[in-house]
């Protein structure tokens, strides 16, 4: 019986441990927020959620709010036609927020802006051809690994889910993808 109980015992340990050392890394990692998109995104099985989709989550690289100059754009677009790869994203910030500003592709070439913030994601650029009197345009997808953020039923919420205004608290833990903390709806924490 006692080496069951040592067993038990040692199991517990470093479930616990593993959870205390994680739970102390979130908790002392630097934090930064980040625009969302807004969706509406109930569902009746699922219940209520954000569908944690950054504002930059694709950018029109040709756009006028693109990040990337025409020879930085060109720089991501020579190597193909349209590539993913896992890259380091740079952020920048922008007032309260920061934004996507940079990309760090496998090669180790930094595109775009001076980044304070670098967080592990994927990137893909797609040429998207245009059809009939569309023009041909390129997209840079930015996946952050965030997918959504549960929110209770009883919670109420300062505005509707698909509002504009709302933002997302993570943790950056380097090296690592980012962790969603809380959300925020126009500068303020949303307390529920």
């Amino acid at each position: 019986m006692t080496k069951a109980a040592l067993l038990f015992v040692l199991q517990a340990g470093a479930i616990l441990g593993w959870a205390g050392y994680e739970e102390r890394v979130r908790s002392t990692s630097p934090t930064f927020r980040i625009p969302l998109r807004p969706t509406d995104p109930y569902d009746l099985v699922r219940g209520r959620y954000f569908v944690l989709h950054p504002v930059d989550s694709t950018i029109d690289l040709e756009g006028a709010s693109s990040p990337f100059s025409p020879a930085q754009r060109e720089a991501l677009m020579r190597e193909a036609r349209g590539w993913k790869t896992s890259a380091l994203v740079g952020f920048c910030p922008q007032g309260a927020v920061l934004r996507v500003c940079a990309v760090r592709t496998g090669g180790g070439e930094v595109i775009g802006a001076p980044a304070t913030v670098w967080v592990e994601g994927h990137v893909s650029a797609l040429d998207i051809q245009g059809y009939g009197s569309a023009p041909r345009r390129w997209e840079l997808d930015v996946d952050l690994g965030l997918e959504r953020f549960f929110i209770p039923n009883r919670a109420v919420l300062p505005a509707s889910e698909n509002e504009p205004g709302w933002e997302l608290e993570v943790s950056h833990r380097p090296g690592r993808t980012l962790l969603p903390r809380r959300l925020w709806f126009k500068g303020k924490p949303v307390v529920f």
